[in-house]
């Protein structure tokens, strides 16, 4: 209990969108986005470009994305969800109905879409769409997930189970970046991608020693923040910031 106690405080989420830390490794589900309408957040690259839309019909519906997961039981909105479940075989699309039109690009919005990708990821894993995916209607929808059908069933057989966590090391205090601490933060990645199934480094910062996304078992997060601390402890000169469990969005790329 005390090591659970530990591992939530030292992990605790920030109040910030995941999609303003994107990756750009390799170890990831790669989906091809059609009929939608898809916008690039400004805080990140979300691997999708803006296209021009064309002016909707005032009765024209939209569907805003959320992500896609295995299907369940239970038709259309689950229980106390704002969420429209969309099915295609043994998929589903987690969308919300609304007027076709691209959301704002403003801070509240961005975080109302991290918060109910948090909230459906934390009862099933789904492959989590970026900010500001918009589908022209229920065919276009469904058309999606018929002609990305493996790419998804892939993506999610290979999200199974697991978190994402973020991992960031600083010099501690007024210490200077030097080659032995740059090779002390590989060595510690080494060793935490060990306990992971997939990781992908971040593009270096400035003063940042390492900055990466790790996938892992839902119920070995503490342990691989226990595991993170144990290795800052043993080493001097080192400032770790460990943030998650998050929605694996550095491991999904979609692409229009």
């Amino acid at each position: 209990m005390r090591d659970e106690s530990r591992a939530k405080a030292r992990a605790k989420a920030r109040a910030k969108t995941a999609a303003h830390e994107p990756g750009n490794g390799s170890e990831h589900a790669n989906v091809r986005l059609r009929g939608a309408g898809e916008l690039e957040d400004e805080a990140g690259d979300t691997g999708l470009q803006p296209q021009p839309q064309p002016q909707p019909r005032p009765s024209e519906t939209g569907f805003y994305f959320y992500g896609v997961g295995r299907t369940r039981g239970g038709k259309g909105r689950g229980e106390g969800e704002d969420v429209l479940r969309v099915r295609y075989r043994d998929l589903e699309a987690l969308v919300r109905p609304g007027p076709f039109r691209l959301p704002g690009m403003d801070v509240a919005h961005v975080q109302a879409h991290q918060r109910t990708v948090e909230s459906l990821v934390r009862r099933a894993t789904i492959v989590p769409a970026p900010y500001g995916v918009v589908f022209r209607g229920r065919r276009a929808l469904v058309r999606f997930l018929e002609d990305q059908y493996l790419a998804l069933d892939e993506g999610l057989a290979f999200l199974e189970g697991h978190w994402e966590m973020r991992v960031h090391a600083v010099p501690q205090g007024t210490e200077e970046v030097s080659p032995e601490l740059e090779e002390l933060a590989v060595q510690i990645y080494a060793e935490l991608r060990r306990a992971a199934r997939a990781a992908i480094p971040f593009p270096r910062e400035v003063n940042r020693l390492l900055s990466a996304a790790f996938l892992v078992e839902r119920g070995s997060w503490i342990e691989f923040v226990n595991r993170a601390d144990d290795l800052v402890a043993a080493q001097a000169g080192l400032s770790f910031d460990i943030t998650g469990p998050w929605a694996p969005y550095d491991f999904v790329r979609m692409s229009a």
